[in-house]
C-alpha cells in the first residue's frame, strides 16, 4: 500500500482546508515545490497534488505555476504525481499528462457528465483516478460545494470505466484529524472492483496500517503531515509489513 502525501495549492500557497470549506483555510510555511521535495526525500513514491482554485472553477495562474513546479520536481526524482482540480476536459487531462503527471484526478465531471468523463478516461489511456467525495452518503461536487447524488450509484456506474482506481474521501473527516472512514472504505471496495485509495482524517501510522489491513490501495495524508504529527518514513516502513 502507498502512503501518498498531499500538496494542496491555493493562490500559489500551500494550504489545507477543513471539511473542504474554503473559509476555513490554514496556510502553511514553505513553497509547494519545497514541501513536495521534502516528502520525496522522506521516501514518498507518489504525490497527491490539488489545485484548489481550479477545483472551484476560479483558475489562478500562481497556483498553476506552483502545481507545474511540483509535477516537475516529482518527475525529476522519478516519482509519481496525481493531479486534481479543474480537470474537466480531455484536453486539460492530456495537458497535465504531457507536463509529467502520472495520473489526473476527475471529480465533478465524473459525477456531472459521465459521457465526457468516460471519454477522458479513454483519451488518457486509463491514467485517470476518480475522486468520490462523500458526505452522509451523498457525493459532493464543485469543490464539495454541491450535492451530486447517491455515492453508491455513482461508484457502481464507474466499474466499467477505463480508470486506474477511485479515491474515496469522507469530506466530514477531511482536515479534522479524527481518523479515516474505514467502514466507507469497505463499502467502496464492495461496490467498486478496482483499487480504492482512502483520504480524509488520516492522523498517524496506526491509521495507515489500519487502512492497509482493510485493503486500501493507498492513503492520502495532508494536514497531519504538514503539522508534523505524521511520520512519513515510519508509516512507509510499517505498511510494508502488512
Amino acid at each position: 500500500m502507498q502512503i501518498i502525501p498531499a500538496v494542496d495549492v491555493r493562490g500559489g500557497r500551500t494550504v489545507r482546508l477543513m471539511q473542504g470549506d474554503y473559509g476555513r483555510e490554514t496556510v502553511f510555511d514553505g513553497e509547494p515545490v519545497d514541501i513536495a521535495r521534502g516528502f520525496i526525500d522522506a521516501g514518498a513514491g507518489r504525490i497527491h497534488l490539488v489545485d484548489l482554485d481550479a477545483a472551484r472553477g476560479e483558475p489562478d495562474e500562481r497556483s498553476r505555476t506552483a502545481a507545474l513546479a511540483v509535477v516537475a520536481v516529482a518527475r525529476e526524482a522519478g516519482r509519481e504525481v496525481e493531479v486534481g482540480g479543474g480537470v474537466r476536459s480531455a484536453e486539460a487531462a492530456l495537458a497535465w499528462l504531457d507536463a509529467g503527471a502520472t495520473y489526473v484526478v476527475l471529480g465533478s465531471v465524473a459525477m456531472r457528465d459521465p459521457v465526457l468523463a468516460r471519454h477522458i478516461c479513454e483519451s488518457a489511456d486509463g491514467r485517470v483516478l476518480i475522486a468520490l467525495d462523500v458526505s452522509d452518503g451523498e457525493a459532493r461536487a464543485e469543490g464539495w460545494t454541491e450535492g451530486a447524488g447517491s455515492a453508491d450509484q455513482l461508484l457502481a456506474s464507474w466499474n466499467d470505466w477505463n480508470a486506474a482506481g477511485v479515491i474515496y474521501t469522507d469530506t466530514d473527516r477531511d482536515g479534522m484529524m479524527g481518523g479515516p472512514d474505514l467502514d466507507g472504505l469497505a463499502r467502496c471496495r464492495f461496490i467498486y472492483g478496482g483499487p480504492v485509495f482512502l483520504s480524509g482524517g488520516v492522523r498517524n501510522t496506526d491509521d495507515a496500517v489500519a487502512a492497509a489491513e482493510h485493503g486500501a490501495a493507498g492513503v492520502v495524508v495532508g494536514r497531519a503531515l504538514l503539522q508534523g504529527e505524521f511520520d512519513l518514513r515510519e508509516a512507509i516502513e510499517a505498511v510494508a509489513d502488512v
